[in-house]
């Protein structure tokens, strides 16, 4: 193999491994998968990053999930996660500022921690007198996720359960989406790259081998 073709797949494999980075600055992040409870739909959706977003630059994704015969109701907003490392005191206030923004004519009479989706979330909570409903506000990080969820449910345990079930099954797109993808693919392109090289470098040709032949000379003239 000449040295330029060696040359030519390096270069390659840098030009992958340059381009990954770029290529996952432009990500879809895949939408969050939920279990629905019984009788639960799901009733809107806008692709990220259409939704106004808490902290992506580029936007958010927002599922609308609905149980039409009691009227409770789940919206998730998911976005990218800030680099930032959330304590439990920051998620709470988090929580507690959002549902003061989005929800100007209620105050919450409840808010702390708790543990959604196996996650730590900061939560703020208030009861609507009108229609004896919860507003709940969550904030939480799971994965590469940052995710922003507003419920609006009877107060009574059957609701909450079916709200506090779907809210559990909160799951992120998958190991092979978003920023993941990308590097993955970069991976492979790379490996099979060097193996390619390995295997040129090794399959030399081999020399032809010439074979000579004896010079027989021709027999003497006849007496």
């Amino acid at each position: 193999m000449r040295k330029q073709h060696v040359i030519a797949i390096l270069l390659l494999a840098t030009i992958v491994l340059a381009a990954v980075p770029f290529a996952s600055a432009a990500e879809s992040l895949s939408k969050p998968s939920v279990t629905l409870p019984s009788n639960w739909q799901l009733t809107d959706e806008t692709a990220y990053p259409n939704a106004v977003s808490e902290h992506d630059a580029q936007g958010a994704g927002l599922l609308q999930y609905q149980d039409p015969t009691t009227y409770d109701g789940v919206m998730i907003y998911y976005e990218k996660a800030p680099t930032t490392t959330y304590t439990s005191a920051q998620l709470q206030a988090e929580a507690e500022a959002i549902f003061t923004r989005d929800h100007s004519d209620l105050t919450y009479t409840d808010s702390g921690v708790m543990t959604v989706a196996g996650v730590q979330a900061g939560y703020a909570k208030a009861l609507e007198t009108t229609y004896n409903a919860y507003v709940l506000e969550l904030v939480f990080v799971k994965d590469n996720y940052y995710i922003n969820a507003y419920a609006l449910y009877d107060a009574n345990t059957q609701s909450e359960n079916a709200v506090t079930s779907l809210l559990n099954s909160i799951n992120n797109g998958g190991l092979f989406s978003g920023i993941m993808l990308y590097v993955i693919i970069g991976i492979v392109v790379v490996v099979v790259v060097v193996v390619v090289a390995v295997v040129m470098l090794r399959k030399r040709k081999k020399p032809v081998q010439i074979q000579t032949q004896n010079y027989i000379p021709p027999p003497p003239p006849a007496p």
